[in-house]
């Protein structure tokens, strides 16, 4: 499959993003800022899965 160069480093830019916020959301419900629904490590387990797959689409250019 082809795609153009500029597509999987947008959205794995956007991974990254998403997994800054997630990782965001971890330590402040650990150090007890905010109340959240999940414990802080389903949160960084989310955090590593967006990274992942960030620097696969980012090493498909």
């Amino acid at each position: 499959m082809e795609t153009k160069r500029g597509v999987p480093n947008i959205l794995g830019n956007g991974l990254v993003g998403v997994g800054l916020v997630l990782f965001a959301v971890a330590v402040a419900d650990a150090v007890g800022v905010v109340d959240v629904r999940f414990s802080p490590g389903v949160y960084l387990i989310f955090v590593a899965i967006s990274f992942v797959l960030a620097w696969l689409l980012r090493s498909l250019t």
